[in-house]
């Protein structure tokens, strides 16, 4: 619009000569009345338009009474200036406001408003506050700014839900949040947070404390809870985390759910029957789940008592070999996990399913064939380690741990066979008795426990996941910054006669480069090696032939 025009415009809603429509805005005691022109609010809008026609518009003494509770004085002032002029000025706005503008603009069809109004508030993400992040996730035709506000949701969800405004979120839209799959929180925290949101929303509960409650307060919770509760993951919780919630709140469950759960729980090998909701974050295992991760990193973190979460686990678990996707062969597995440091083994057997494993926190390594001139026997190494262990999930309820017992055997080297844990306590075989199908074995000898009853099985799949632990990686990178600076400090000192922005600008990239180079390969090897620094690493020859 011309901006002669524009304050032509500005000056006639300032003194509104002839008007014929009154909006008032708001409501209870922040009201407004604005003195506008029908002509100009329906050329601009075709919410207004419609709004203002003779079929809906009411009049009082010949002007058109027009009402909007749900627009405060404030936001319909920063609305019917752009109506007037077509110059919109944020600068000095709160995202709260511009949020509040864009709501209305978006009511009131000012398309081309809401248009500029969303790029702001993207281009701004970053100061946006809890309340703003939930104002947008109730606007779930704000496609761009919607995704925008989930993806803030689920990297700091604790944020939203510890506010009041999450407390006040309508059934619906709260049912939207449940339904996210990359929530990076625990699912038992998510049922507390729904907990909290139900007591908050159930008039005959007055307090938090369940032990004071009547009978009647928890059919009340149901039936707050009942559209909700569906879209719990209780899954993905740990056997323990359930029985606490039965413990507690079994009468607003389902009935059939509760059975559900409990048998999925109780029964691994019927697992696949339950139509189960996948984890909330997504971990790259066809075997596992996050909890079973969890666990694992404890295992390896020789946690006791609360075991780790999965959004905070000081490891990363990289997938690095998958049975079914890059070869059954002992060749594939070689190629694929060979001098990766630190690995995950996950088995899942067929015929019944189970779930074992073992953690090896040396690596692995295809050694070269020694032939024995006397015995024609392939020799293999055997390597020694206090920290590897086996274990089996099959039954999440009771999870077997089984750490090495004989240390000096804990880790065997093959060239012919996969991976392998001492002798014979858990192996896989290149080949076996079931046709097109590889085989495991398991013998308890150098570990704590049996982890299978079988001591021949066949395998459906398994994967082999590098471990990374993150908290030596951070102190490389750390420890490596220091001495480029000190460099870069030193450097700095020396006369040159040269432009010295050109220098600084060459030694960064410099020091950029190769920052990204040794990060990368201390990331690989050093900080694996490190892990290890208490295992007593020891190899030597075996004969291997007697174990067939």
């Amino acid at each position: 619009m011309n901006r002669t025009l524009s304050i032509d415009f500005l000056n006639l809603l300032q003194d509104p000569i002839d008007y014929n429509v009154k909006i008032i805005v708001g409501k209870e005691q922040n009201i407004k009345e604005f003195n506008l022109h029908s002509a100009i609010l329906a050329s601009r809008s075709n919410y207004f338009k419609n709004a203002l026609s003779l079929r809906w518009a009411k009049k009082e003494n010949g002007i058109i009474i027009f009402k909007k509770p749900n627009i405060s004085p404030l936001v319909f002032q920063v609305l019917i200036k752009y109506i007037y002029s077509g110059i919109i000025s944020v600068e000095n706005y709160e995202i709260g406001l511009i949020i509040d503008v864009i709501i209305a603009a978006d009511e009131l069809e000012l398309l081309e408003l809401y248009q500029q109004l969303e790029e702001v508030l993207l281009e701004n993400i970053l100061e946006w506050k809890t309340k703003d992040i939930i104002k947008i996730l109730q606007c779930d035709n704000f496609v761009n700014l919607y995704k925008a506000a989930i993806n803030l949701l689920c990297n700091n969800p604790e944020v939203i839900f510890e506010s009041d405004d999450f407390l006040k979120m309508e059934e619906t839209y709260l049912i939207q949040l449940l339904k996210c799959d990359y929530l990076k929180l625990e699912e038992i925290k998510i049922w507390e947070y729904l907990i909290k949101w139900g007591i908050k929303n159930t008039n005959s509960i007055l307090n938090n404390d369940i032990k004071t409650w009547k009978p009647l307060n928890f059919i009340d919770l149901k039936k707050t809870l009942q559209n909700c509760i569906p879209h719990i993951r209780f899954f993905q919780m740990s056997p323990d985390e359930y029985t606490m919630i039965r413990t507690h709140f079994k009468n607003i469950l389902p009935d059939d759910l509760d059975d559900e759960v409990t048998q999925y729980f109780s029964n691994s090998a019927s697992r696949l029957s339950f139509n189960a909701l996948p984890p909330r974050y997504i971990f790259d295992s066809k075997i596992i789940n996050a909890t079973d991760v969890a666990l694992i990193a404890s295992w390896i973190d020789k946690k006791n008592g609360t075991p780790h979460h999965f959004k905070d686990l000081p490891f990363k678990f990289n997938l690095i070999y998958r049975a079914s996707r890059d070869g059954f062969g002992t060749d594939k597995f070689h190629k694929h996990c060979d001098n990766k440091g630190p690995t995950i083994l996950l088995i899942k057997v067929r015929h019944p399913r189970e779930i074992i494993g073992g953690y090896n926190p040396l690596e692995w390594c295809r050694t070269k064939m020694v032939e024995d001139e006397r015995s024609h026997n392939h020799k293999n190494y055997q390597c020694e380690t206090s920290n590897s262990f086996l274990f089996s999930l099959t039954s999440r309820f009771n999870p077997i741990l089984s750490r090495v017992n004989s240390e000096k055997e804990a880790i065997i080297w093959s060239k012919n066979e996969g991976p392998y844990f001492g002798l014979q306590d858990l192996y896989i075989k290149s080949s076996g008795s079931f046709i097109n199908n590889i085989v495991g074995k398991s013998k308890q000898h150098s570990y704590e426990k049996k982890i299978i009853n079988r001591e021949t099985f066949e395998i459906e799949e398994y994967e082999v996941f590098q471990v990374i632990d993150n908290r030596l990686s951070t102190l490389i990178l750390i420890r490596f910054q220091k001495i480029f600076k000190k460099f870069f400090d030193n450097i700095k000192r020396v006369p040159i006669m040269i432009s010295r922005n050109i220098i600084q600008i060459i030694l960064i990239i410099l020091i950029i480069l190769c920052l990204n180079w040794l990060y990368s390969r201390a990331t690989r090897g050093f900080a694996n090696r490190q892990l290890n620094r208490s295992n007593r690493y020891n190899c030597r020859n075996m004969i291997h032939t007697d174990y067939y």
